[in-house]
């Protein structure tokens, strides 16, 4: 797992170089976006067949926010939603990875709901056409969290799953504050700010599920 988060972090720190030094129109701006994502699917891709339900899940999940990625760089006005739309489809697949072998724990979800409903509150006057998938997408973002928070294993696995829920929801909020409620903030500052909360959420969220597998493996061959 070492080599993979190795060239994953030396990845994205080329896309974030790239944030600062060209434009979504440089062809090398989208390449340099995805491959770290790609890293990631190649590595649980490679096992497919071997890997629990969980594993799968999350393999499946980071190809749809490849997808989410891909449209989001585009640099033509229209692929926000289908962006969006990748992205939402991403976190539900993630929540019910955490869901499985997980009870539903009601009141963790207090905290996502005050949180999720609070910031939507505040971008609606702000959203238009947009008001719906956002909605629909800041729903399931803390759907996502309270699954990450709600599992039965206190162990690293876990630890890594939530950290990584928590920093998918920042860096999310991220996008929303700069897009919506600030758009006079610089762009290649929110870009950063969003990409390296990215890319930490879906490491973490890659190694919870590396970690889990290879203890699983682990308890196979004994």
């Amino acid at each position: 797992m070492a080599k993979e988060i190795v060239l994953f972090v030396l990845f994205s720190i080329v896309h974030l170089l790239a944030i600062v030094t060209i434009t979504k129109e440089d062809l090398f701006y989208l390449p340099s976006k995805i491959i770290p994502i790609l890293i990631l699917i190649v590595s649980l891709f490679r096992f497919f067949p071997s890997l629990e339900k969980r594993g799968k899940l999350v393999a499946v999940g980071l190809v749809f926010s490849l997808f989410g990625d891909s449209f989001l760089a585009i640099p033509k006005e229209g692929y926000f939603v289908p962006g969006l739309g990748s992205f939402l489809v991403a976190q539900l697949i993630y929540s019910y990875a955490f869901t499985i072998d997980s009870k539903i724990k009601p009141l963790l979800a207090i905290p996502f709901l005050l949180f999720g409903s609070s910031f939507f509150m505040v971008l609606a006057p702000k959203l238009g056409a947009l008001m719906i998938p956002v909605g629909f997408y800041i729903s399931a973002i803390c759907l996502m969290g309270w699954r990450a928070a709600s599992r039965n294993s206190i162990s690293k696995p876990f630890y890594l799953g939530l950290l990584g829920a928590l920093v998918f929801i920042l860096s999310d909020s991220i996008i929303a504050y700069s897009m919506f409620l600030n758009r006079e903030m610089d762009r290649s500052l929110a870009s950063l700010g969003i990409m390296i909360t990215y890319y930490l959420a879906q490491l973490l969220i890659y190694a919870a599920t590396k970690t889990e597998e290879l203890d699983v493996q682990s308890v196979k061959n004994t």
